[in-house]
């Protein structure tokens, strides 16, 4: 019984903040389509918001392999603001394998990390 008491008073910290998130994206999203933003750059806003999902990932992992996902979407954050900002000349037409490369690093890192008896 007092096990599930425990339970109740829980909070999920990683939907509470991927809600939020949601929450906000959604409301931005909104008040851009009635014209109230004007400069609203979106190649900050998505790439933000997939790396803060990377940080959550890392800093509250449900299983080990989500902290190599999490890493995976930080580089995948990176190089789409990398891309859309053409930061070294990387545009997502020559850039491209290094997503490759950061997602079969991230299945090796996985497997490394999953723990299969």
């Amino acid at each position: 019984m007092n096990d599930v008491k425990n339970r109740s008073r829980f909070i999920d910290l990683k939907s509470l903040i991927i809600g939020t998130t949601l929450i906000a994206v959604g409301g931005l999203l909104l008040t851009d389509q009635a014209y109230l933003l004007d400069d609203l750059d979106w190649r900050y806003v998505f790439p933000g918001v997939i790396g803060l999902f990377g940080i959550i990932d890392i800093i509250q992992p449900a299983k080990p392999e989500q902290i190599a996902k999490g890493f995976f979407n930080l580089v995948l954050a990176f190089w789409l603001f990398a891309s859309l900002s053409h930061l070294w000349g990387w545009t997502f037409y020559n850039s491209w394998p290094a997503i490759l490369i950061a997602f079969g690093i991230r299945s090796v890192v996985a497997g490394l990390l999953s723990s299969k008896k």
